[in-house]
């Protein structure tokens, strides 16, 4: 199975800018440093959707796989897209060249698992007619176990902000955008622990 792409990223972040300055103590008058902090947020929440195995604020992904499963087994999602909350679509080449989309009628959802299975309905089953192509079936997921900032626990917000404060202490020797991979204690990564997921 090849990485999922992502399609539409969150449309806000689990910290606010508005937080992110208060917790690095800049005045208000001092705007000067806001985008490079708004990539640090995106940073550190990406970093910390790396720690967890899980993705924060409702986003989509495609992922490709090379052919349906067999008849009446399902398609397991990527460890990392959970908490599945829907799927957009299923698509696939058939043998004729022709890219088809699969009924949503013929298929269900299951969020409870972890990472989460997309199975045929009672009576239905996975087309057959899909071409001998790499990558011939495509997956569309929206995911993410929050659907807004408001509800993101406030420990990993507090993880995300260290990140961030760690990330601008040291941003003259940092370049902006690789993930966070050490912060300054056990303590800190100790946040994360009750959210961390081990499908795999």
């Amino acid at each position: 199975m090849a990485e999922p792409q992502l399609i539409t990223a969150p449309t806000e972040e689990p910290v606010s800018l508005a937080e992110a300055r208060a917790h690095l103590r800049i005045d208000d008058d001092n705007t000067a440093f806001d985008a490079r902090i708004q990539v640090m947020i995106a940073a550190a929440r990406q970093s910390a959707e790396h720690e967890l195995g899980r993705r924060l604020i409702r986003q989509t992904w495609d992922f490709v796989i090379d052919a349906f499963p067999c008849d009446g087994e399902s398609i397991r999602l990527p460890a990392d897209l959970i908490k599945p909350h829907s799927i957009g679509h299923i698509k696939y080449l058939d043998t004729s060249g022709v890219v088809q989309t699969v009924d949503p009628l013929y298929y269900d959802l299951d969020r409870h698992n972890m990472p989460g299975y997309v199975f045929p309905t009672a009576g239905a089953a996975w087309p057959s007619d899909v071409a001998d192509s790499a990558n011939a079936v495509s997956v569309r997921v929206l995911c993410g176990e929050w659907d807004a900032a408001a509800n993101v626990p406030a420990a990993i917000k507090h993880w995300i902000l260290m990140a961030v404060g760690t990330m601008y202490e040291h941003s003259k020797d940092q370049v902006v955008g690789v993930s966070v991979t050490s912060l300054p204690n056990r303590f800190t990564d100790r946040l994360l622990d009750p959210y961390r997921s081990f499908a795999g």
